[in-house]
């Protein structure tokens, strides 16, 4: 027994050595070839990765408290109790001004800061320069979005003229110059921090500026990390600040403006960050599978190349008396060298794409921008592929080793009907074999796969088409105007409007109300028609037009359930529900710092009635006649708040993910062409022994390559009949939802002219790999193949 187990190692060691001392070459380039394509798949793991956690790891890294407020500072009871409020660890309540900063344009920017900072709560990540020092009452740092609005960079001069709490309090009615306190700072750094959760303002300033300014403060912040971020625990946070709040003896100008109603940051993510990251992982998942699998395929057909080579020695082995497993194992420890090649070339490329950083919008959430190794990823994904390669080794030397066995006959008889086309029969025949043939199975998956492929194909361009139409047409999401005039005073509203430059202008006029049982407040507003009339974006329904109406926003339609036809109760902040009847889906926008598609529009009337309590926002949107709008912009900008048409931050994020789709649907694209290439070439290779009999029954090179291209066409179009519509459809969930959560129309735009193509491409391709194993087949005398077999 030991002799014959001694016998068996020294036989599958002998043999192993003969393959590695003969066959090296082939089994490195194999490796790493897999290596590559299996580095590329770990890479866009890796990427994957970091894309999907930049939002979570930034959050992570500035320590965003569990609820949040701004609060008139004259309140400073409130502020003293919010330490000792329900399941409060930590907390702090920074100060913070308004205050005019010298632009060309008129700009007001918020500043915060203070003694008294915990660590990690609400600190800013510097990306750029660094931190301002506690003792330099002349040093700042900026957030990230106020920098590149502002045009500033570290080592930039600035100039700030304090506002003071009366004059923040009537932004809308104008103030003159600023009254506080006047100061020469200097940029050291740039911050980074996440768009919903903004722990900092335009600008943090240091414990040494707030005591140099503590008279001009307006407001404070109240930032605290709680025990427990439930629904019961922020209800209690939320009741003791609003107890607090009620019980405080002082008032302040702002009372009306700045309200004891908390986000809870930690209790969610804003529903476009999440789309944008659901698109881009989704993206990054099919191309990984779909070069993954790619790549399995031809080391698979590698492999069995490598070994089908020296099918006669395999046959010697056996007739000696070496078992089936005894010459897999062989080779298999010969296929160390490239297993062990793509290993290593696979984790070097997985731990490369740390290079990469995350894609599309999720960039600017990344906290520490630079290389980012991925260890485990590149080290365990190193290990999977040198495994892979010794099981993919093991089972194409198996396969190979295997008797072969015969391939049935093309079916005969019993077609008399259509005795007229053979070729249309034996192309058939030759596509679909049946199902217990070899041919029938690798025919059935490259169907499946190639539909698939369609599928995502018409997905994708769709998806991408849909997209295009979003980003370049601003009405899509509530944008139609040039220029908006923040805190928009009626002296100025009438210049305008008599103003002959001015082509239409909208005044819209916003408060803060709360929808039915909706916990969080959103932006009621009023859109009144003062020159001409800019389009409204209706989704559904119409926008309202008497009193007792509502035109509601899809994310808040879609997040409440509401529909044309419901009746809606919407609370203001002082004053019981008022039952509003929802006569459609719109998109507008009052403010560029609202949340997309939040909220809901009424009529002016409708607005005033709900206005109790608080003091509206009254922004001016204004149409330019061509070519005016960057004339009116310089004029206006020097006396007035005034900004250009904004990008909202859910389009930009959307925007980001152009290239995506196109990058996708060229892969998919070039996949597909290869798989239907190579079942065309296989099924030559194949059936050249049926190919053979029909030439040596007399059929004519004609004949023979009409075959072959009915059964290329026979591949083909199931695939596409199949998988246009089944990938509209799945488009239309997918931007649906998209669309939905972003907060503008769900409708797609299909690109017809490119949808067209694809069958007529596909079946053009396949036509034309069809030729080349038709040439082969008409040039090889069928009494060589016959002879062969």
């Amino acid at each position: 027994m030991a002799g014959s187990i001694s016998s068996s190692l020294g036989a599958v060691s002998l043999v192993a050595r003969a393959e590695l001392r003969t066959r090296w070459r082939g089994l490195v380039a194999l490796g790493l070839m897999l290596g590559l394509v299996g580095g590329v798949v770990l890479g866009t793991v890796a990427v994957a990765d970091r894309t999907v956690t930049a939002h979570a790891r930034l959050g992570a890294a500035i320590g965003v408290a569990d609820a949040q407020v701004l609060l008139p500072a004259a309140h400073a009871t409130v502020f003293e109790k919010v330490p000792t409020m329900p399941g409060v660890t930590a907390s702090w309540t920074p100060v913070s001004w308004i205050a005019q900063i010298n632009t060309p344009a008129v700009r007001f920017v918020s500043l915060s800061g203070g003694p008294d900072h915990p660590p990690g709560l609400a600190e800013p990540v510097v990306i750029a320069g660094r931190a301002p020092r506690a003792d330099a009452a002349d040093e700042i740092l900026v957030g990230e979005p106020a920098a590149a609005d502002l045009g500033v960079r570290v080592g930039d001069e600035v100039i700030l003229r304090l506002l003071l709490a009366q004059e923040i309090a009537r932004f809308s009615e104008g103030f003159g110059q600023p009254d506080g306190g006047f100061a020469r700072v200097r940029v050291v750094g740039i911050a980074r921090a996440p768009t919903w959760a903004e722990p900092v303002t335009d600008l943090v300033v240091t414990p040494a500026f707030a005591r140099a300014h503590a008279a001009d403060v307006s407001a404070r912040g109240v930032f605290v990390r709680l025990r427990s971020t439930d629904p019961v625990s922020r209800d209690a946070f939320t009741a003791a600040l609003t107890a607090a709040y009620a019980a405080d003896p002082y008032t302040s100008p702002l009372d009306g403006l700045l309200r004891p109603e908390p986000a809870f940051p930690t209790s969610g993510i804003d529903p476009t960050v999440r789309a944008a990251q659901v698109v881009l992982l989704v993206g990054l998942v099919v191309f990984g599978v779909v070069v993954g699998l790619s790549g399995l395929l031809v080391v698979a057909q590698g492999l069995l190349r490598h070994h089908g080579n020296r099918r006669h020695v395999q046959r010697i082995e056996r007739a000696l008396g070496m078992t089936l497993a005894e010459r897999a194992v062989a080779r298999v420890l010969a296929g160390a060298v490239g297993a062990a090649t793509a290993g290593v070339a696979g984790a070097a490329v997985g731990f490369a794409s740390g290079l990469v950083g995350p894609l599309g919008s999720q960039a600017r959430f990344e906290p520490t921008p630079g290389f980012r190794p991925p260890w485990a990823v590149a080290l365990g994904g190193g290990a999977v592929l040198a495994l892979l390669f010794m099981a993919m080794t093991a089972g194409a030397a198996a396969v190979v080793a295997r008797p072969r066995r015969a391939v049935p006959p093309l079916p005969s008889g019993g077609h008399a009907p259509l005795g007229r086309w053979p070729a249309v029969l034996a192309g058939i025949g030759l596509a679909w074999r049946g199902p217990r043939s070899a041919g029938g199975v690798r025919t059935t998956a490259t169907v499946v796969g190639l539909g698939l492929a369609v599928v995502a194909i018409v997905t994708t361009v769709t998806f991408q088409a849909s997209l295009q139409r979003l980003v370049d047409t601003p009405g899509r999401y509530g944008l139609t105007s040039d220029l908006t005039i923040v805190d928009a005073r009626e002296p100025d509203v009438a210049e305008l409007v008599a103003d002959r430059r001015v082509a239409a202008l909208d005044v819209v006029t916003t408060v803060p109300v709360t929808f039915g049982d909706d916990a969080g407040p959103l932006q009621l507003l009023s859109v009144e028609h003062r020159k001409g009339q800019m389009p409204v974006e209706t989704v559904a329904g119409r926008p309202a037009a008497r009193l007792g109406e509502i035109a509601v926003q899809p994310r808040t339609a879609d997040r409440l359930g509401i529909g044309v036809g419901d009746t809606v109760p919407v609370r203001p902040v002082a004053g019981p529900p008022v039952p509003l009847r929802v006569t459609g889906i719109v998109v507008s926008r009052g403010d560029a710092d609202d949340p997309l598609g939040e909220g809901g529009v009424v009529v002016p009337g409708q607005l005033r009635a709900l206005a109790t309590g608080t003091q509206p926002f009254v922004n001016a949107y204004l149409l330019a006649a061509p070519d005016r709008a960057d004339f009116l912009f310089r004029e206006l900008s020097s006396r007035l708040e005034v900004h250009g048409t904004p990008t909202p931050p859910e389009i930009r994020n959307l925007g980001d993910l152009l290239m995506l789709p196109e990058v996708l649907a060229f892969v998919l694209a070039a996949v597909g062409a290869a798989a239907v290439v190579h079942v065309l070439l296989a099924t030559g290779r194949r059936h050249g022994r049926d190919l053979a009999v029909l030439t040596a029954l007399g059929a004519t090179p004609g004949q023979v390559r009409a075959t072959l291209a009915v059964a290329a066409l026979a591949t083909v179009l199931p695939a596409v009949v199949v998988g246009v519509p089944v990938g509209l459809g799945v488009a239309r969930v997918v931007w649906w939802e998209v669309a939905t959560s972003t907060g503008v129309g769900g409708d797609v735009a299909v690109p017809v002219a490119l949808l067209l193509m694809i069958g007529p491409g596909l079946v053009a391709g396949s036509l034309l790999a069809a030729a080349i194993p038709a040439a082969r087949a008409v040039r090889t005398p069928p009494a060589a193949v016959l002879a062969a077999e």
